[in-house]
Order: C-alpha cells, then sequence, then structure tokens
C-alpha cells in the first residue's frame, strides 16, 4: 500500500502550527515516542530536550507537540528533525486519524459512538457481535475506555498496528468521548471532528447528561458538541446511517440535523408504544426486544436486562439490521456476550454485589433504579470523584439525593478511597464539603469513610444475604473488586 506523503511546512499549516527545523517530506505512521520507528511521526502533548534526542535515535522524521520544553526548538533544528508547534493538539491528532482512516480502512464499516453513557458497551457490543461473525474488527474500546479522545495518536497508531497483525480491516467500532479536553479547555467539536476524519458510515447517539461539567458551559453546549457526530456523517456522497434514542427527548430532534440529506438513513430505538411505527427498534418489557413488530431476541436471551445495557443493545441492533447480519448469528453472540470490566457486573450472590462504572449522574440513577430490582434493601458505596472540581460533585451528591430521598431501604457510604487513589483523584476539602453539603440539604443519610476497603467490608457486614450492594464510581471504586477478592467475599 502506498503512503500518503506530505511537506512538513503543508501539514504544519493544516493543523494550524509553526514549522522549526528543514521542510521534509513526511510518509511515515503517525504515532507514540516510544512506538516510533523510522520516518514515523510523533505527536506529543509535551515533549522536551530528552525527547527530542530519543526521536533523533529513532529516525523520526517529524515531531508534533503543544508543548515544547526547554531548549526544544533549537535541539530539533540541531539534529535536523522537523518540528511542528502548535496550539490545537487535537488537529494533529484528527489529521492522524484521518491518514490512517484512509490508509488501512477505507473500505472498512466505520461505525462511531457517542452518547454520556452506554458508548462502552454499545461499542464493545459490535465490537463482539461483529468479530464472533467473523469480520476483522478494530475497536478502541476497553475497560478503561482511554482511546476515545483527540489527545494523543491512540486510534491512528492502533489502526496500523491491527492492519500489520491481523491484515485488513473489515469493520471498525470506534467510542467517541461526547466531550474531551484538559486544564479546563474543551477541544471544540470532538465528536465531530473525530468522526470526520473517521469518515464514519454510522454515528450513534446515546443519550445526553452532564458529566464533564468543567469543560461546559451549559447543557445546550453540550448538545451542540454531541450533535457533532450527527453533522459528521451528513455526507453529499456517500449513504449513511445515523442511530438514535427515541427516548432522550434531547437526542431524538437531531433528526434535523441531516433532513436535507437523503443519503442519510435515520434510525430509532427505543421502548415500545403502541401504535407507533417510529421505532425501528424497541423493548418491550419482559418479552424481548423488537424489529419493527417482529420479535427479534426474546428477554432471557439477553445478556443483561438493566434498561440501561438494554437500550445499548437495541444500538447495536439497529447497526446489524442495517448491514443485514444473520439474526440467528446476532442473537448466538449476544447471549455469549461477556461485558467490559465494571458495567452493571454481578460480583456474588447472596448478598447481591454490582460493581459499576456509573460515574455521572444519569448512570448513577439508573443503576441505582435498576438495583432495586435486585434485592430487598440496597446498600450503596460511592465514590467520590476526586480532583473533578466541586460542580461535579454536586451534580452527582444531587442524584444520589434525588433516587434515594423517596426511599426506606436504603443505607448510603460516601468514601474518599484515600487507600487507593493518587494525587490525580485525591478528593480536595471542597469537593466532600460540597457532596456531604449537597445530601444534607435533601436530607440523605449517609455515612462518609475515608478509606475504600472499610466502606467496603462495613457495607457487606451490614448487608442480609437478600440484599444488594452497589459500587459505583470511577476511579475511587476501580480497585474494589481486588479488595473484596483480598477478604474472600468474591472468588
Amino acid at each position: 500500500m502506498d503512503k500518503l506523503s506530505i511537506k512538513a511546512s503543508k501539514l504544519a499549516d493544516i493543523i494550524k502550527g509553526k514549522l522549526y527545523g528543514p521542510d521534509h517530506t513526511l510518509s511515515g505512521k503517525y504515532t507514540f515516542l516510544n512506538k516510533a520507528q523510522e520516518d514515523d511521526i510523533v505527536i506529543r502533548h509535551w515533549i522536551n530536550d530528552k525527547g527530542v534526542e530519543i526521536a533523533k535515535d529513532r529516525k523520526v522524521s517529524c515531531i508534533i507537540t503543544q508543548d515544547p520544553q526547554d531548549d526544544t526548538i533549537k535541539t530539533a533544528q540541531k539534529l535536523d528533525i522537523s518540528l511542528i508547534v502548535t496550539d490545537y493538539i487535537e488537529y494533529a491528532t484528527a489529521y492522524a486519524l484521518n491518514c490512517a482512516s484512509r490508509m488501512y480502512a477505507s473500505d472498512a464499516y466505520k461505525i462511531s459512538i457517542t452518547g454520556t453513557n452506554g458508548k462502552s458497551t454499545t461499542t464493545h457490543l459490535l465490537y463482539t457481535i461483529f468479530s464472533d461473525l467473523g469480520y476483522n474488527t478494530y475497536t478502541n474500546t476497553d475497560a478503561e475506555s482511554e482511546g476515545n479522545t483527540l489527545i494523543d495518536p491512540k486510534v491512528a497508531s492502533e489502526l496500523a498496528e491491527f492492519t500489520q497483525e491481523n491484515g485488513k480491516i473489515d469493520v471498525v467500532s470506534l467510542e467517541v468521548s461526547e466531550v474531551q479536553g484538559w486544564d479546563d479547555r474543551i477541544m471544540e467539536n470532538h465528536a465531530y471532528e473525530m468522526i470526520s476524519a473517521m469518515m464514519s458510515d454510522v454515528s450513534i447517539i446515546t443519550n445526553a447528561s452532564m458529566d464533564h461539567i468543567n469543560l461546559l458551559r451549559s447543557f445546550d453546549h453540550l448538545l451542540d458538541e454531541i450533535s457533532g457526530a450527527a453533522r459528521a456523517i451528513d455526507y453529499d456522497d456517500k449513504e449513511s446511517l445515523l442511530i438514535l434514542n427515541y427516548d432522550d427527548e434531547n437526542i431524538r430532534p437531531m433528526n434535523s440535523i441531516v433532513q436535507e440529506n437523503s443519503n442519510v438513513h435515520v434510525m430509532y430505538f427505543g421502548n415500545y408504544q403502541d401504535n407507533d411505527d417510529i421505532l425501528a427498534v424497541s423493548y418491550k418489557k419482559n418479552v424481548g426486544i423488537y424489529v419493527e413488530d417482529e420479535l427479534y431476541i426474546k428477554y432471557e436471551d439477553l445478556p443483561f436486562t438493566s434498561m440501561h445495557f438494554i437500550q445499548d443493545i437495541m444500538a447495536a441492533i439497529c447497526v446489524c439490521i442495517y448491514y443485514d447480519l444473520p439474526q440467528d448469528g446476532v442473537i448466538k453472540s449476544l447471549k455469549n456476550y461477556k461485558p467490559l470490566a465494571r458495567r452493571f457486573i454481578k460480583l456474588r450472590d447472596d448478598p447481591v454485589i454490582i460493581d459499576d462504572f456509573a460515574h455521572n449522574p444519569s448512570g448513577i440513577k439508573l443503576t441505582i433504579e435498576n438495583g432495586y430490582d435486585l434485592g430487598c434493601n440496597v446498600f450503596v458505596v460511592d465514590a467520590i470523584r476526586g480532583s473533578r472540581g466541586d460542580d461535579i460533585n454536586h451534580e452527582i451528591a444531587e442524584a444520589l439525593a434525588e433516587v434515594l430521598k423517596d426511599k426506606d431501604n436504603y443505607t448510603l457510604f460516601i468514601t474518599s478511597s484515600i487507600d487507593v487513589v493518587d494525587h490525580l483523584n485525591w478528593v480536595c476539602d471542597s469537593e466532600l464539603e460540597v457532596f456531604e453539603d449537597t445530601l444534607k440539604s435533601e436530607n440523605i443519610k449517609y455515612t462518609h469513610i475515608e478509606t475504600l476497603e472499610e466502606s467496603l467490608l462495613k457495607a457487606y457486614s451490614l448487608a442480609e444475604d437478600d440484599d444488594v450492594i452497589l459500587l459505583l464510581g470511577a476511579q475511587g471504586m476501580d480497585p474494589a473488586a481486588g479488595i473484596l477478592k483480598k477478604h474472600d467475599i468474591i472468588e
């Protein structure tokens, strides 16, 4: 396959950067410094003199960075390496993704999934279904879901590696974060930039609720960012598919973005409504998932039966029927599906212990509501989101209060997880204060325990066999399963 070549000066113009050093013709892969080989282009948020020297040793042709530290520019010029400095590293990563897509996935079905909740599971479901049906499928989703941003060239690099190791890519199932940024600076149009760069054939929008509050000006700002997934596939020259969650009143109207383009097909999924032919895929409670008015998969064959996961399954089935995948093969794949880590995973029975990555208001509400179907009394252990700011912790505490305030049979523990988190996830005094003040203002009974281990052991000691324990939160709750294993509570 011919490599895509570009002059360093031209690339600098595209990514709104400035070129220092020679104006080489660049034709290598876009990748990380520690993976770089001869002629490759390294994208790195920051770099110093030592990094430039490593790049020289690896015979790198170009370095792209947003933060050249120390004497990086002089060192690059001295070592005859092209150095591009840009204020927008995401432009470089988007361009790298576009090049990788054209090089390694030009003929592949490219499916992009975004939204506040359900991205990882929907992406992984599609990856699993297509893989089980014999398609050579790449996905960027894993248990941590760290490949869904434009901060680094992870996806561009992995597309090249995947092709080298596995051959031609048939399908790409791409998770795209709805909002991204760092240091309180949003990457504007993140979903649009990434999905456009991939030249996706399908966009799925799962839902919308506030999460990355420090990066957003308002809820309308969030909706504008998410809607980029629809704008990105509004092509004039090829067919594409937009899949929307009909049950989310903020997502449903996004069909208007593509209404004037007859090349974009729109499909809705959601809860079944009588005499309603709008939904391509719908769910009837305790019966199963329907495609139009025909039962597609029975309730007992679903890999999980919590409503937010059923929505993810419906979104995936929309793709399956659009591409006319064999129903029996899809059902077999779903029945055998093994979910990602910490996605409403049952760790034990008697009492039921559920571990879930619920870390934003909508996810927390859904998980607790589903948890009430599993036991008599509900014990909630929630890890406070350290170093994420007061606003998001206020929103999470409000969500806990809203879902618990009308219930009697709950016990709530909140933990700072000081025994397991690093400095990047440390709960500061103001975060704990706003969390507690919010719960108190709603008269929610709770106990704050500093360590994750003590909070887990306390909940387990109080729960009876017919109760349920819900473990909620992001990094502060990630080690929970390991702690429970250490104490022989789970296998």
